[in-house]
């Protein structure tokens, strides 16, 4: 689809403002002219910028207008090479009329600072198709949508999990039919995630020799052996952990806040952590690690990640680690132990929508931290 801003020179279309600007489009061998509302004289026109002469009376505000339109001109452009796109929905999105954005109205549901799941499906799913909007997008473009993804390199377990936050987003948001449902990643037979019995041991026993900053295998066990005697929290959250606001009453507190659960967590410190912890207190430091000392967490993550590989190999362990495998070997020895369920939910923050839980409170602390003890002593 071609696109141009021009004005319409036709004799009967002069009104007493000057002749009508319009954008031009032509597609197989079809044209539309739209009228932006504004005029000009011949002689306060600049035909080859298609832009007004600085003695055009509306110069400054016109001109700003017209640059922004010739963004979205642009942006068109390139989706017509994507895909097929209407006159009508062309038309909207210059002029940005009745937009009733899918995006915009996504971001709106979400509270200042919130990072979670819907929020990163819906910013990558905006950065492939911009400008969507509950008339445009279809079943075509929500599978075009996962088939780049996969494409792209994203693991199918977490395209699948932005298919269905975007599913519920437009749930939330549309009586319209849903585009996305239907649309199936399908997820190969993971790897094994959970470190075993022996793995521990061996993790806990081996002399690996200690190094300086924050980062190298020696710092990476520990901080792995952290996240599972903690309570199997996430690595951006013992990333954050300080002693000045989640150390209380030798218990850590704090907000998981994954997805839109904001689940607290109040777990005890055991014995093998504060083992741990020692080494890096320091009185001029409020962190319980040293990972703020990294410029980049993203940077830092990818390393953990890497260097957990080769750890795992250096150790012959049964599965290769990775952050996250902390998390996941403490609730698999729960399940293992036959710990209840819910018990385990609260210790590893996870949102609780059995039925039962909506009739029952909490557990008390001293019930939830023998459960604890009981996961991590190897």
């Amino acid at each position: 689809m071609n696109l141009s801003i021009t004005v319409n020179k036709r004799k009967s279309k002069k009104t007493k403002k000057g002749f009508p600007i319009i954008v031009y489009a032509s597609h197989d061998y079809q044209d539309k002219e739209w009228r932006t509302g504004y005029y000009t004289e011949l002689s306060d026109w600049n035909s080859q910028r298609s832009v007004p002469k600085a003695k055009h009376p509306q110069y400054y505000f016109l001109l700003d207008y017209l640059n922004a339109l010739k963004v979205r001109l642009n942006e068109i452009s390139l989706e017509s090479t994507k895909r097929p796109l209407s006159f009508e929905e062309a038309k909207t999105w210059v002029f940005n009329e009745n937009r009733d954005s899918f995006y915009q109205s996504a971001m709106n549901l979400f509270e200042e600072g919130y990072r979670g799941t819907d929020w990163s499906a819906i910013r990558r799913f905006n950065k492939y198709y911009p400008y969507s909007s509950f008339t445009n997008v279809s079943n075509e473009i929500a599978l075009g949508f996962r088939d780049e993804l996969l494409k792209q390199g994203n693991k199918p377990s977490g395209v699948d999990s932005y298919i269905r936050s975007l599913k519920a987003l437009w749930n939330r948001l549309s009586n319209k039919p849903n585009p996305f449902k239907g649309v199936v990643t399908e997820i190969p037979d993971t790897v094994k995630r959970v470190a075993s019995h022996q793995d521990l041991l061996k993790l806990i026993q081996s002399e690996i020799p200690n190094n300086t900053g924050f980062s190298g295998f020696y710092h990476y066990r520990n901080y792995w052996l952290l996240m599972f005697y903690l309570g199997g929290i996430d690595p951006e959250v013992l990333a954050k952990l300080r002693y000045d606001k989640h150390l209380i009453n030798g218990r850590i507190v704090f907000n998981r806040d994954k997805g839109r659960s904001k689940t607290a967590c109040n777990n005890l410190i055991a014995e093998q952590a504060w083992t741990i912890l020692e080494q890096y207190k320091k009185p001029d430091c409020p962190y319980f690690v040293p990972i703020h000392l990294s410029s980049n967490y993203k940077t830092f993550s990818g390393n953990f990640c890497r260097r957990l590989r080769e750890l795992s190999r250096k150790l012959d362990l049964s599965i290769e680690l990775r952050p996250k495998s902390a998390r996941y070997t403490f609730i698999d020895r729960a399940q293992q132990l036959l710990i209840d369920e819910r018990v385990t939910a609260q210790i590893v923050g996870h949102k609780r929508r059995t039925t039962t839980s909506i009739y029952t409170n909490d557990f008390p602390l001293n019930f939830q931290d023998d459960a604890h003890l009981k996961i991590i002593t190897v």
